[in-house]
């Protein structure tokens, strides 16, 4: 396999990296989570949905796998892979369970309020 090459970037270009994985990668899997857990939830489990929550799912994959993994790789190759996968924890797996617990409760707080 080829090995990821250093990329040498501008400091500009390197703060809406850093940008990006601190505020865009969160909210789109959290947003990703929410809306997948509200699909196992309401039980309507037509063509349409299921397409879409399963288009989201490989979305949220690929972006996890390409937009954190790859390119904290490509930018510190010194990082183990223990360290690189503990920053896609960070990034995109623990804010996707976020959404998820937001959703479970949104719903509990709905129920108590009736």
């Amino acid at each position: 396999m080829n090995e990821p090459v250093a990329a040498q970037e501008s400091p500009g270009l390197r703060r809406w990296n850093g940008a990006f994985l601190l505020v865009v990668v969160p909210i789109v899997n959290a947003i990703g989570g929410f809306f997948t857990l509200d699909f196992l939830l309401s039980g309507q489990y037509t063509w349409g949905r299921t397409l879409r929550t399963f288009v989201l799912s490989l979305s949220l994959l690929v972006l996890a796998y390409e937009f954190v993994y790859r390119d904290l790789q490509a930018s510190h190759p010194e990082w183990t892979e223990r360290r690189l996968l503990k920053r896609v924890l960070g990034h995109a797996i623990i804010p996707f369970f976020g959404g998820m617990a937001l959703l479970l409760l949104l719903l509990a707080v709905t129920r108590l309020l009736k």
